[in-house]
């Protein structure tokens, strides 16, 4: 028989674990959809459209070329192009008319 302070306890356990799992970045969830929507157009699967070689749709090829450093952002190529001040680095570029928000800055920083 469980006690009410122990039932607590494993309640308050697997909020915490919910919270936590929820703050896990996944490619496939959280970061496929931000590139989807303001990288791909350029860096997608269509050859004809690609710029510089690069592919973000193939997470694995993105990795390869160090655009996308999991775990260490101050090291990938994408932060450095999205965080930039200078606009003829800036990702997304201007003329594309799309921003990405801080909050999809932030996500891409966390993964």
């Amino acid at each position: 028989m469980v006690t009410m302070p122990f039932a607590r306890f494993l309640i308050v356990i697997a909020a915490l674990t919910g919270v936590v799992r929820s703050a896990e970045v996944s490619f496939n969830r959280d970061i496929r959809p931000i590139l989807s929507d303001n990288c791909f157009s350029c860096h997608g699967p269509d050859k004809n459209h690609r710029e510089a070689d690069l592919r973000l749709d193939v997470r694995e090829e993105a990795v390869k070329q160090k655009a996308i450093v999991p775990g260490k952002p101050e090291q990938s190529a994408l932060m450095e192009r999205i965080l930039t001040a200078d606009v003829d680095d800036l990702m997304p570029p201007l003329d594309s008319h799309k921003k990405l928000t801080s909050a999809q800055k932030d996500t891409l920083r966390r993964w």
